[in-house]
């Protein structure tokens, strides 16, 4: 603090010193010249005198902080029990567990597979079907789904006919993958169906007899054999 007395004090000599030089030289110079001059220097000296005196207040005052005791006394707080139990918690520790083995295998029954087969039912021929009639027997086949259908090009090459079954006089078999339970009732005398002619067939008579092979539902029964 007295060094930043001292130092005002030689701010205020400094400026009257100007102050005067200022006054001869404005008999010199002129007035206004002189006065801009003095100004000029007084401001630049009073500006380091002010930085002068800043720095030793800094210096005074970082003096102070290092002579004050560094040992901070801590406060004496007891421990928190629940943070205390949270940390020394651990996971509980996973134990396997064994389960002895059966004495004897449990044998799994395997099913052996069942080739399902559709039947081949004698047919005598009545008609053939044409025009409207043909298309409508194949156009309901693709709404239902049928996949045993000739390509749609081939379509006037095969035959629609309709037949009755006479009888069940052969009792061979055709592998499919699925049967319709209610086609056991084509096994009965008397039934009329309807099924396709291959074109290799060539054009039947009416009464001529085929061996038909009954499809499942949504197919179309097709004949597979002529019988005369």
């Amino acid at each position: 603090m007295m060094n930043y007395v001292i130092s005002l004090k030689h701010i205020a000599k400094y400026i009257v010193l100007l102050l005067a030089s200022a006054s001869l030289l404005s008999g010199c110079l002129g007035g206004t010249v002189a006065q801009q001059i003095a100004r000029s220097i007084a401001t630049s000296v009073a500006d380091n005198a002010v930085a002068s005196a800043m720095d030793v207040q800094e210096i005074d005052a970082q003096g102070k902080f290092s002579r004050k005791p560094k040992n901070i006394v801590l406060k004496d707080t007891p421990p928190d029990p629940y943070l205390t139990a949270f940390a020394s918690a651990r996971f509980e520790e996973l134990k396997p567990i064994s389960e002895p083995l059966p004495d004897t295998l449990t044998e799994v029954e395997t099913i052996a597979p069942v080739v399902i087969s559709s039947q081949l039912v004698r047919v005598e021929l009545f008609n053939l079907l044409i025009g409207d009639e043909k298309a409508a027997v194949y156009t309901k086949a693709q709404l239902l789904g049928a996949t045993s259908l000739p390509k749609p090009r081939e379509w006037k090459l095969w035959q629609v006919a309709t037949g009755k079954i006479k009888a069940e006089a052969n009792h061979s078999k055709v592998k499919h993958s699925e049967v319709n339970q209610s086609e056991a009732t084509l096994k009965q005398n008397q039934q009329l169906i309807t099924f396709l002619i291959p074109p290799e067939f060539g054009k039947l008579p009416s009464g001529s007899l085929t061996l038909v092979e009954i499809a499942n539902a949504g197919e179309l029964n097709i004949a597979r054999y002529k019988v005369n």
